[in-house]
């Protein structure tokens, strides 16, 4: 309001003398009264409304009673450097807002007509408008380097992906040392395991050795005995073929004798073959089926350290000084040095 009567009062003061000069001119032009009445007119509203413009131009401005301070489409964050409108709002209305003072809570923030500027600096700044003694309210700006938090951003996502990539190379670090370590235990136990093999191989083999010398030592041992009894037999069959010529020669020896010397022959043989003997021999003579008739288990040839049955052919052979039976049982007469009877057995 002020500026339009202050605009009013500037036409009013250039106006009024324009007419003034022009009535004049008409005056001294002897225009008709009417143009002249008429130019006169027009001069003196002209010149009355000059005063009153003045008039309300020289009034005294009044003061704000109160102001009111926004930002349009205001935003939470506002980047640096950034041209930021204000709408101030006085009332009265016609009050006047040259004496406004703006005010900020920081030093970077800078102001020009109905606007504020966020300056360099990062930070929440409050801003209001004074005059006199009257304040309006308080806006609070926040102000962000948008390049510089882009910036950091970037480089923190930079950082976390160099951290993930260093903890991923890590923990494929660990996995390879663990399936190293996992492979060497592996190893070890295969080798324990092939040695175990190994030994248990050879523990094998030895054991083979030694049942292949046993069962050798065993033939051995056999084929001694057998070439022992062997030789027993021939040795027997000897006895028999001496015993054989013994009597045969015996048989011509008494051939030769007198009838009486071979009476008394005859009875002395038929008593030794009657007669049994005190120290368990049932007979005296060779080839005595008798001697196969005991009651005994065995039946020894105590020359010969013979186990045989009583049924044995070769028990009627044994002289009666190699003749003997027992009860015991064949382990404990062969651990007394007899063998069984390679016939018999």
């Amino acid at each position: 309001m002020n500026i339009l009567f202050l605009l009013l009062t500037i036409i009013s003061l250039l106006g009024a003398p324009i007419f003034l000069i022009l009535a004049l001119f008409n005056l001294i032009r002897k225009k008709p009264a009417k143009k002249r009445f008429k130019w006169a007119g027009i001069s003196a509203l002209v010149f009355i409304s000059s005063l009153v413009g003045f008039g309300f131009t020289m009034e005294p401005p009044a003061i704000p009673e109160s102001i009111e301070l926004s930002i349009p489409d205001y935003q939470a964050e506002y980047d640096i450097n950034t041209e930021i409108p204000l709408s101030i709002t006085v009332f009265p209305e016609h009050a006047d807002t040259s004496s406004l003072e703006y005010i900020a809570s920081g030093d970077t923030l800078t102001f020009s007509e109905s606007s504020v500027n966020t300056g360099s600096a990062e930070g929440s700044f409050d801003v209001y408008v004074k005059s006199g003694d009257n304040t309006s309210n308080t806006l609070s700006i926040n102000v962000i380097d948008v390049n510089a938090r882009e910036k950091a951003l970037e480089l923190a996502a930079a950082e976390e992906e160099k951290q993930r990539a260093l903890e991923e190379a890590e923990q494929k670090r660990i996995e390879a040392e663990k399936a190293a370590a996992e492979a060497e235990q592996k190893r070890l136990e295969e080798e324990k395991a092939a040695k175990e093999a190994e030994q248990k191989r050879l523990a094998e083999e030895k054991a083979a050795q030694e049942a292949e010398q046993k069962r050798l030592e065993e033939e051995k041992a056999a084929q001694e005995a057998e070439q022992k009894r062997l030789e027993e037999e021939k040795a027997a069959q000897e006895m028999e073929q001496k015993r054989l010529a013994e009597e045969k020669a015996a048989q011509e020896a008494e051939q030769q004798t007198t009838p009486q010397q071979a009476q008394v022959t005859q009875e002395s043989n038929s008593q030794s073959n009657t007669a049994p003997t005190q120290n368990g021999s049932n007979f005296n003579t060779y080839d005595n089926a008798a001697q196969q008739e005991t009651s005994a288990s065995y039946v020894l040839n105590t020359s010969t350290h013979r186990i045989h049955y009583p049924s044995c052919k070769s028990v009627k052979r044994i002289a009666p000084q190699n003749y003997s039976t027992s009860n015991s049982s064949v382990e404990e007469l062969i651990s007394q040095g007899y063998k069984t009877c390679g016939n018999c057995f």
